[in-house]
């Protein structure tokens, strides 16, 4: 038995319900979590880092518009584009 003033449907977890594609990347040296929004772009949805300073920078704020660039369609290397007009952010 649950006694909350929240409402159930907030308090229990649905997978089926929540399909949204994320993956974990490293750009710049620093782990983020992006959510797949449309085609080639991507949300910042969350920062993992343990040094504070990365939580400063603008560029790697949680709800950052950011696009994919390949440089070389063989290549693994992906780029990071800010679509607010930003610097291009590498993975490592």
């Amino acid at each position: 038995m649950i006694y909350s003033i929240v409402p159930y449907d907030h308090l229990m977890f649905y997978p089926e319900e929540n399909k949204q594609e994320r993956m974990e990347v490293n750009i710049n040296g620093e782990q983020v979590i992006l959510l797949k929004s449309d085609n080639n772009t991507y949300t910042i949805e969350r920062l993992i880092s343990t040094n504070p300073v990365s939580y400063l920078i603008p560029e790697l704020m949680p709800g950052t518009t950011i696009m994919t660039i390949r440089s070389k369609k063989e290549s693994p290397d992906v780029k990071w584009e800010i679509l607010n007009g930003g610097p291009i952010l590498t993975e490592e």
